[in-house]
């Protein structure tokens, strides 16, 4: 009998745990278990089952699932995007067929969260393995934004930074340096932002992000990674103008303090300055005693590359970024 054209719709509560077989890693007679699992678990990772959209198809199966996308909301208006891998062309079709529903199941995604405005989504995003091709591809017909290629970088013990004295850490006439403070505070949270925005100004770090999010749901997708704590947030102003920012989190899961995010304006680049004001955060924040500082950056950004490089940052793994702006754009960037 010929195959039928599969349909894509939202996932049915009654194919969720075949749905989630085909997203689970695990293979064999574990897998269905794996799947259950992660279904059961789902309400206390953030993960919401309904917001799966597969293939189906009654003709070849009861519980035939094909290809599949969830959706996982985060912080910030953001959601992240997971396909399904390839499977065996005797039961999932070709691999150009597969691939064509991959696209499908993303695109239905797209859709779906934008009909759910209560989700408040601004950006679905996907953050394949560079060896992924068949989940690139997909984002690429998909019409997602390739925002850069993400090298992951980490260096051992923060607090021994090596290159600096501590006495060494000047700032130039006119240059200050400030905790960021308590966020509920208005002017703080204000400072940030003019932060942010002014070192988003010609930046080579995914500026294709620009004008996907407004800059406040950017700064509470920085304040929710790892466990948020003012005195590791810096605030670099030239006669109290805010220029720059840096801004790190512990993750102590991870035996880890992550570099959320490093920026300068215009005004303060080229002079060093970044060097002084990561040191400054990492002595700050090494009395922790955690093991590693880690952080991502776009390969494009070479003269970040060569700061982490100097200061002992090697690479351990790399992403490739896609996003897909969901509902009407934002003013900065995400």
């Amino acid at each position: 009998m010929a195959q039928t054209t599969p349909r894509v719709e939202q996932v049915p509560t009654a194919l969720r745990l075949a749905a989630a077989e085909r997203l689970v890693s695990v293979r064999g007679p574990a897998r269905r278990k794996a799947a259950r699992s992660l279904l059961e678990s789902a309400p206390q990772v953030g993960i919401d089952p309904s917001l799966m959209w597969g293939t189906t198809d009654p003709d070849r199966g009861r519980d035939w699932v094909g290809q599949v996308c969830l959706a996982v909301p985060g912080s910030g208006k953001t959601a992240m995007l997971f396909l399904s891998e390839p499977g065996h062309e005797r039961l999932l079709g070709s691999s150009e067929d597969q691939l064509r529903e991959r696209v499908l199941v993303l695109e239905a995604a797209f859709e779906g969260l934008a009909a759910r405005p209560e989700l408040g989504i601004s950006v679905a995003q996907s953050l394949p393995e560079p060896g992924q091709r068949w989940s690139i591809l997909a984002s690429k017909r998909a019409s997602m934004i390739h925002v850069g290629d993400l090298a992951y970088l980490r260096r051992s013990r923060p607090e021994q930074v090596g290159l600096l004295d501590p006495g060494a850490l000047q700032w130039p006439e006119g240059v200050s340096v400030r905790r960021a403070g308590d966020l509920a505070d208005p002017g703080n949270t204000r400072a940030l932002i003019e932060a942010l925005d002014r070192s988003y100004e010609d930046t080579l770090d995914c500026p294709e992000l620009c004008g996907l999010r407004e800059t406040e749901d950017v700064l509470t997708s920085h304040r929710s990674t790892g466990e948020f704590d003012p005195t590791h947030w810096w605030v670099a102003e030239i006669d109290g103008r805010p220029e720059g920012c840096v801004l790190m989190s512990a993750c102590p899961d991870q035996d880890a303090l992550e570099l959320v995010y490093l920026g300068l304006s215009t005004r303060l680049r080229g002079r060093g300055l970044g060097r002084l004001l990561l040191e400054r955060a990492m002595r700050s924040a090494g009395r922790e005693s955690l093991g590693t500082v880690t952080c991502a950056v776009d390969r494009r950004n070479t003269p970040a590359l060569a700061l982490y490089e100097r200061l002992g940052f090697r690479e351990f793994t790399s992403r490739v970024a896609y996003v897909h702006p969901i509902g009407a754009s934002r003013k900065t960037r995400t």
